[in-house]
């Protein structure tokens, strides 16, 4: 830095403004180049404090195939669905990452901002996913790194498949479906068979001990059971010619 000198000035003072970095050295003074210089000053420049306040972050989930449903404490999301957690802040820097925190899991998911947003992808829920979520966002600003507050944690439940319960229950429909019909026709057909079974008739008349069978087919040459019927038919025969001698006798008493 070179500034003239008047005749009456005994001094000159050199200005730095917005001094950085660059400025810092060692400095000497001078009349002209041919005098000489005084003794050197150095000059060190510090870092400036900054302070950056970041805003919360916001979190919320999105099912790209479905399967989420909004319970009494929160999310739930049946499992073996796709899920997304996405992370998001106000647009006070560019650029910056996201950190997706998980109380299951000692690891930290990290992407980049985009669009002051980032996406968290999982691809297949199982019950190792259920539990607390959070995001962190960060950014660096004059190569100085700053990191937001973590959001309130949100609660992710994982609940079991219905589609082995449908299933289980369409097998059953089917075979019952399959046995009934056939208990049906067992019964039907057994109820059939025994209406056409011949019936067996006994009968023992007062005062003889031998038993005669009716409605049994006759055999060739079987001549005692043909004669006990004949003796049973006359001895009925008789019998109500009996009954019909009385009965007319009872009626000429009754005219009498």
């Amino acid at each position: 830095m070179t500034q003239s000198l008047s005749p009456s000035q005994s001094s000159v003072t050199f200005t730095l403004s917005n001094v950085d970095s660059s400025d810092q050295g060692r400095y000497t003074c001078a009349i002209s180049p041919y005098s000489t210089h005084s003794q050197p000053i150095s000059i060190t420049v510090g870092e400036k404090h900054l302070s950056v306040s970041l805003v919360q972050p916001n979190i919320s989930v999105r099912a790209p195939d479905g399967g989420l449903f909004w319970g009494p404490q929160g999310p739930e999301v049946t499992r073996g669905h796709s899920l997304s957690i996405l992370c998001s802040t106000e647009a006070q820097y560019q650029g910056g990452s996201f950190h997706l925190l998980f109380d299951g899991s000692n690891t930290t998911r990290t992407q980049s901002a985009l669009n002051h947003s980032a996406s968290f992808y999982i691809p297949e829920l199982d019950h190792s996913h259920q539990g607390n979520y959070s995001c962190v966002y960060e950014v660096t600003v004059s190569s100085h790194t700053f990191s937001s507050n973590q959001t309130e944690p949100l609660t992710l439940f994982v609940k079991a498949s219905l589609v082995p319960i449908i299933a289980s229950g369409a097998v059953c429909g089917l075979f019952i479906l399959m046995v009934i019909p056939a208990v049906i026709y067992l019964v039907k057909r057994k109820t059939l068979s025994e209406e056409h079974t011949p019936q067996m008739i006994s009968s023992a008349p007062s005062g003889s001990g031998s038993a005669n069978t009716y409605g049994a087919p006759n055999r060739p040459g079987d001549t005692s059971e043909n004669e006990n019927i004949y003796m049973n038919t006359a001895e009925l025969a008789d019998n109500r010619h009996d009954y019909k001698g009385a009965a007319d006798d009872l009626e000429d008493d009754y005219k009498n």
